[in-house]
């Protein structure tokens, strides 16, 4: 054995039995049984959500501007401002469509209904003609000429031909005009329903306040990062919210290896950090099914929680505020 290793074995055996010692000052089940601590923020349970739309054409959206974070806002306010792209050249061109369709079915109607007041009055004069012509065929054969009696009788059947095609022309033209305007006003509904929707969608690309309360960012749920105006994130992201105050709870989010420890229904303390001094009991009323990734934090999966405080009075609590807890 060489003479360094002779050294190193008395001082790990020293190292371990240091370690002995400080094991058995500690109770048992200390090191596994320590209450977990998190990390939240106050929210209200009655806010004015603002989420990304699904509006047509880009997947992804820019917010071009929000009200500024912590700002009171009326109802009617507006909230927050998204890009919108190329819905307005969409909405113009689906605006010109529908007009052209319009023209396009007035022109045809009233081209329509002359050729209808034409036929009309084709089958007036062609009728006319046939109760004249039908008065000199009336005349006995014995009483004129044979041959005036013969072209009496041939213009009266003329007459009853030009009638019939003048009756048919008229037909034709009430039928065609039954069977188009149908299709003609679909069209239009059609275009016009196209219209619709993509200036709804402009509408929508501006939020208003629909309650009184302080505006509060979203988070980026794939960086944890605030969001602020120039991002492009994608439709059902939380933007912002517009908190009442009226329902406060309170939002965490769980390390994996801790979720075990808080039930729905289990007591924790919550503590404002701008409070150290001020802590209520809160419940824990929900936790979500599946942890998702938080990055900036560590490597391990993250659980949503919410509680719900047990005691009134928190006129003091902010939503956006941070807060921190351990379990009772």
């Amino acid at each position: 054995m060489r003479r360094t290793d002779r050294l190193l074995i008395p001082a790990a055996i020293a190292a371990f039995q240091r370690l002995l010692i400080i094991a058995a000052l500690i109770p048992s089940g200390a090191l596994y049984a320590a209450p977990p601590y998190l990390t939240g923020v106050v929210e209200d349970g009655d806010s004015q959500i603002i989420e990304m739309p699904r509006l047509p054409g880009e997947w992804q959206r820019t917010v071009a501007w929000m009200a500024p974070e912590g700002s009171t806002v009326k109802v009617g306010d507006l909230v927050v401002q998204f890009s919108p792209g190329t819905l307005i050249s969409q909405e113009e061109a689906a605006r010109t469509d529908l007009e052209r369709k319009q023209l396009e079915a007035m022109r045809w109607l009233a081209e329509t209904e002359l050729a209808i007041l034409d036929a009309e009055t084709a089958v007036l004069q062609a009728e006319s003609a046939v109760r004249l012509a039908r008065i000199d065929a009336n005349i006995p054969a014995g009483t004129i000429r044979q041959l005036d009696y013969d072209n009496f009788q041939l213009t009266l059947a003329t007459a009853e031909q030009v009638l019939e095609r003048a009756q048919t022309t008229l037909t034709d033209k009430q039928v065609e005009r039954a069977g188009v305007k149908p299709v003609t006003d679909m069209r239009i509904a059609k275009a016009e329903t196209e219209w619709i929707r993509l200036r709804d969608a402009i509408d929508r690309t501006k939020v208003y306040a629909n309650r009184e309360g302080l505006v509060i960012y979203g988070e980026n749920p794939f960086t944890g990062s605030k969001i602020f105006p120039g991002m492009m994130l994608q439709p059902t992201v939380t933007i912002a919210e517009v908190a009442s105050r009226k329902k406060l709870q309170f939002h965490f989010w769980v390390h994996e290896a801790d979720i075990l420890k808080l039930p729905v229904g289990a007591r924790i303390t919550v503590t404002p950090d701008a409070m150290p001094q001020r802590s209520v009991t809160a419940t824990v009323e929900w936790t979500s099914k599946q942890a998702t990734t938080r990055e900036e934090w560590s490597k391990g999966g993250y659980f949503e929680m919410r509680a719900v405080p047990v005691e009134d009075g928190l006129n003091d609590f902010i939503p956006g505020m941070a807060v921190m807890s351990e379990l009772r």
